[in-house]
């Protein structure tokens, strides 16, 4: 710790926060979101469709589940940074050179799952868009909330725009009309390039070894950074914004205190979530014709808006319960030590999937429908939920989460659970 008597010493956030310190509600959510993941990475197969079960379960899990547990991730991302500043500004401590590290670290995690293990890896995604929070970690209500909007709307710029998006293409350069037909050709060049590599990639996970699909994996990686927007989640990074004004506003410290607004928030996205959604997954069956003149841009609208008010509304309906019947924190302690530990259990995910989808492995991937690839989902986190229990009861972090924290820190953290002497102080959240 800082010596409070030096004012020139450097503050900085120079050890993580104390085991004890853990927010079991925060821990729900987390398990809670990463059984979601699991439900949209284990997908069935259309090859393998067997009939009316697996069209019902296709389409309940694209109303229910996709979509809006990467948003309710990314919620808890924005609302952990917030809370990390509010501790290191208490205690008169610099933040930004801790999660800078702590940014830099998740990225090589990420960039290690995509080339490794499963190029579908969100980890990167966060770690990048985790820096722009940097200039609003001391902004008020009023300028994160306009903020949301203002990413939404800049999400559906991107969903209208026909372009495609270059990183050369912030580069100031003189327009020419024959520079100009030279570009597009470019484009479409590059396009067809990343497309190849695709197609290189599905057969390699299919029939190709391991190696195989490391190279292939690597290969997409390379080429998709060609794309400007190509590692931008618009949607998540203005859950992002809203979790960082729950952190900032106490939240999930004092939720009792905030049942009105917590529940508020619960029945304005509740309509949102299911309007939009059964008009996304539903709407050609139940307005025929009619959905089909619905101008795209509309629709558009539907698609980037239903995801985030899913996520708010699963998040908020959480927290409604859990404050009103906080006798349900311990009865969901099996899906809060999944939370605690969410990193690895996420990386495990993949571990799983490719070893039971892929070619190197069990190679199932074109033999299970919606039904049977749901049910394998549940089965896997169920052996998660065993693991994590089993694990946290001998170490303190998963062994993701204690790699993670010991090269944001600089040095070795504690791995062997020690036992608390002190009650759990439920405000603090990491």
């Amino acid at each position: 710790m800082p010596d409070a008597n030096r004012d020139d010493a450097p503050r900085t956030l120079a050890s993580p926060t104390p085991l004890g310190e853990r927010n079991p509600v925060i821990d729900i959510l987390r398990g809670f979101a990463v059984f979601g993941i699991l439900l949209v990475n284990f997908p069935g197969s259309e090859a393998a469709r067997s009939g009316a079960a697996d069209d019902a379960v296709r389409k309940l899990l694209s109303l229910l589940v996709s979509g809006k547990f990467y948003t309710t991730f990314s919620f808890l991302f924005g609302l952990g940074f917030a809370i990390q500043f509010l501790r290191a500004q208490a205690r008169g401590q610099r933040v930004v050179p801790v999660y800078l590290r702590r940014m830099a670290a998740l990225f090589l995690i990420g960039l290690a799952h995509a080339v490794l293990i499963w190029p579908g890896d969100v980890l990167m995604v966060y770690a990048f868009m985790g820096l722009f929070l940097i200039p609003f970690r001391k902004r008020s209500a009023r300028v994160l909330l306009p903020a949301v909007l203002l990413v939404l709307a800049g999400e559906y710029y991107l969903w209208t725009t026909e372009r495609t998006f270059l990183v050369r293409d912030v580069v100031p350069r003189i327009v020419h009309p024959e520079l100009e037909q030279e570009a597009e050709v470019q484009k479409f060049l590059v396009y067809d390039e990343n497309r190849e590599a695709g197609r290189q990639l599905r057969a390699a996970t299919r029939s190709g070894t391991y190696v195989d699909a490391v190279v292939a994996r690597f290969n997409v990686w390379r080429l998709s950074n060609r794309y400007l927007f190509r590692n931008i989640w618009v949607s998540s990074f203005a859950m992002f914004l809203i979790g960082m004004y729950a952190g900032r506003s106490g939240l999930l410290r004092w939720p009792l205190a905030r049942a009105v607004l917590v529940r508020r928030v619960m029945w304005i996205a509740l309509p949102i979530f299911l309007g939009l959604g059964i008009l996304n997954t539903y709407g050609p069956q139940l307005l025929g014709s009619l959905y089909f003149k619905i101008h795209w841009k509309v629709t558009a609208v539907a698609w980037i808006v239903h995801a985030p008010a899913g996520s708010l509304f699963y998040i908020s309906a959480i927290l409604t319960v859990l404050a009103l019947r906080s006798h349900w924190i311990p009865r969901l302690a099996p899906l809060g030590a999944v939370g605690r530990m969410p990193l690895t259990n996420y990386l495990l995910q993949s571990v799983a999937g490719t070893l039971l989808y892929y070619g190197y492995g069990l190679g199932l991937q074109l033999k299970l429908g919606f039904l049977s690839g749901l049910l394998l989902a549940m089965g896997v986190f169920a052996v998660q939920i065993v693991l994590s229990r089993w694990w946290l009861g001998k170490f303190q972090y998963g062994p993701a989460e204690w790699l993670w924290r010991s090269a944001t820190y600089g040095r070795r953290q504690p791995m062997m659970r020690i036992r608390a002497t002190e009650p759990a102080v439920a405000d603090a959240a990491r």
